[in-house]
């Protein structure tokens, strides 16, 4: 018996041709049986498994290349036989049996040749659902340090691969849980609250995944996990009419889980765990100032010396409006390029500074400021802030921030970068 090896996919709505050739079991030539039949079986063998194709099983009754047609076993030479199914267009992908049975012999005796072959399915798409207007889209990114390109998954669309990824569910999507408790009044009633903050947010993400066969199926398991690190934080964006995105990892405490419903299709349940509670804006914005030159203006003061001054307020010019268009707090990345000595970053609206005394600036020195881990870099080297510095946030509005310091050249620049937060 002979069929492409591997066989080719065979394509619902499409003819697809199986062949049989019968050699003899003494000397290996091609021999005529006495009787050829056909059975097209899925999941299991003839007579074990009921036929699959409309009108089968079929059996040679003489025809020759001439009477070849959809459904018709013909002989194509000493031995050989051709079969061309009309395989339907509603056909379950899959991995179906082409099952030759033949008689050949003087005792005729009868054998049975069975040949697994592919049954494809037509690119999947999503159902419209009554009185709904569109899905839910969205993506899971993550870019692991050793990979070239991020995985993703595409949530609403359908990947290179032809697999539909389908968003159904999402919880804790709405509010983070609270850390923090009242503490109870010693005898009395009633309790003092005590300091109490958002914990991590808790997610549980039910996503469908549609595939054109059962290989591609598997594929898309093994995409999905290496979507969702461990130990790295991967993008979870949700396309709300405000697009909004969060940093999630799998949650230590539960595993994905994966059903399959059928041979095509495989359902995921997520558990996700997002350290910081905040939804984010998925368009990080950017404002950068430069600071101008001191103006030199030479006065006599009719003053004995020594004496204080108070501190000047900030030049409009170097100062930058940052609009935060969420409804929680957010904490921006401020880079300060040189030269600049005793640099200090300051958030107009409430007079907090955070500030290096005695660091000196060069023009090629950049000083980068992360205000969510309270930490600094000067040219990728840690380099702590004044212990007295306030590490301030930029709350729902506009926020003025400036860049004040000892210099006596100008050019120095302060660039913030920030999302919109939302909680």
């Amino acid at each position: 018996m002979t069929t492409p090896m591997p066989p080719q996919l065979a394509q619902p709505g499409q003819p697809y041709v199986l062949s049989f050739n019968a050699y003899s079991f003494e000397g290996g030539a091609l021999v005529d049986p006495l009787s050829v039949t056909l059975d097209i079986t899925y999941g299991g063998y003839v007579q074990l498994v009921p036929d699959v194709a409309g009108g089968g099983p079929f059996t040679y009754q003489g025809a020759d290349p001439t009477m070849a047609g959809p459904n018709v076993l013909w002989r194509t030479g000493v031995g050989q036989y051709s079969f061309q199914w009309a395989v339907p267009g509603t056909m379950m992908p899959g991995v179906y049996t082409a099952n030759w049975t033949w008689q050949y012999g003087p005792n005729n005796d009868t054998y049975l040749a069975a040949e697994n072959f592919p049954v494809a399915q037509i690119t999947p798409t999503f159902p419209q659902p009554p009185g709904q207007v569109g899905f839910w889209t969205g993506s899971i990114s993550y870019q692991p340090a050793w990979a070239s390109e991020p995985f993703v998954i595409p949530l609403g669309e359908t990947d290179s691969n032809g697999v539909a990824w389908l968003l159904e569910n999402v919880t804790g999507w709405d509010g983070p849980p609270t850390v923090g408790q009242v503490v109870q009044r010693s005898a009395d009633h009633g309790g003092w609250p005590s300091a109490q903050y958002y914990g991590p947010r808790l997610l549980t993400v039910t996503i469908l995944a549609t595939a054109p066969d059962q290989a591609t199926r598997d594929l898309a398991k093994q995409q999905l996990v290496q979507a969702i690190p461990v130990s790295d934080l991967a993008t979870f964006v949700w396309n709300e009419p405000v697009p909004k995105q969060i940093y999630v990892r799998q949650n230590g405490s539960a595993n994905i889980t994966m059903s399959t419903p059928s041979l095509i299709d495989v359902e995921f349940t997520i558990p996700l765990v997002a350290p910081d509670p905040r939804k984010y804006s998925t368009i990080p914005l950017t404002e950068t100032a430069t600071l101008p030159p001191p103006v030199i203006n030479p006065l006599t003061l009719p003053l004995t010396l020594p004496i204080g001054f108070p501190g000047s307020a900030p030049p409009v010019a170097s100062a930058i409006t940052c609009t935060n268009s969420g409804t929680f707090e957010t904490r921006p990345i401020i880079t300060v390029t040189g030269p600049i000595t005793n640099p200090s970053i300051v958030n107009a609206a409430t007079g907090q500074a955070i500030t290096w005394t005695g660091l000196n600036m060069g023009t090629s020195d950049q000083l980068v400021v992360s205000t969510d881990a309270r930490q600094g870099f000067l040219n990728s080297i840690f380099c702590p802030a004044d212990v007295t510095s306030a590490w301030w946030v930029m709350y729902p509005g506009d926020t003025q921030v400036y860049l004040t310091g000892d210099t006596f050249e100008g050019g120095a620049t302060i660039s913030v970068v920030w999302s919109s937060a939302y909680c």
